[in-house]
């Protein structure tokens, strides 16, 4: 605890950044391709163990149909249990488990334990990626930027997920095609 504690205080904000984003990777069945909007609902469902659908969607401010989706793809791939609510036979209990609370355990350290301020920095990497459903690829390409502050594309694109070249070089160029990063 200590040694993690002591590591924490050395770490940059933009490599802080970049191991928050890890940690919910793996929380996401190590899906880079997951999107922020996924990554917000299962910190919800952390910080609520024992929720509902309506209440995500209530405390997000999210539409029926994506929190259905959300939480159906989030129990197909193990990340959270769904249970029949004991006080109505409509509705289901939610609540992460098994390798995703692990990870989330993890990326709740460098926020001190809160999901609120886990949220806030979910919520201000949507805004400043300014894309209809910004991935935590793009958000770790992002923060990795920041953190080298000037780095060749390649640089960059080897220090991410597992994936196709293509696939990562894509990302890259839509980033700087939306004017997110530039091309020196």
């Amino acid at each position: 605890m200590v040694t993690q504690l002591a590591r924490q205080a050395m770490t940059t904000n933009g490599q802080k950044a970049c191991l928050v984003i890890d940690r919910l990777v793996e929380a996401l069945a190590n899906d880079a391709s997951s999107s922020l909007r996924r990554a917000m609902i299962l910190v919800d469902i952390d910080q609520y163990p024992g929720t509902t659908q309506t209440g995500i969607m209530e405390r997000l401010g999210l539409h029926k149909s994506a929190v259905n989706r959300e939480v159906d793809w989030l129990f197909n791939y193990g990340c959270v249990m769904v249970k029949d609510c004991d006080n109505d036979g409509r509705s289901k209990t939610i609540q992460i488990c098994g390798y995703s609370k692990t990870a989330m355990n993890e990326a709740l350290m460098y926020f001190g334990g809160r999901h609120k301020n886990l949220q806030g920095f979910l919520m201000g990497l949507a805004r400043f990626l300014k894309q209809d459903k910004p991935t935590l690829r793009e958000a770790k390409i992002v923060s990795a930027i920041y953190e080298k502050k000037d780095a060749e594309k390649s640089d960059v694109i080897k220090d991410l997920y597992e994936g196709s070249a293509s696939t990562k070089n894509r990302v890259v160029n839509k980033l700087i095609e939306d004017g997110i990063l530039t091309d020196a």
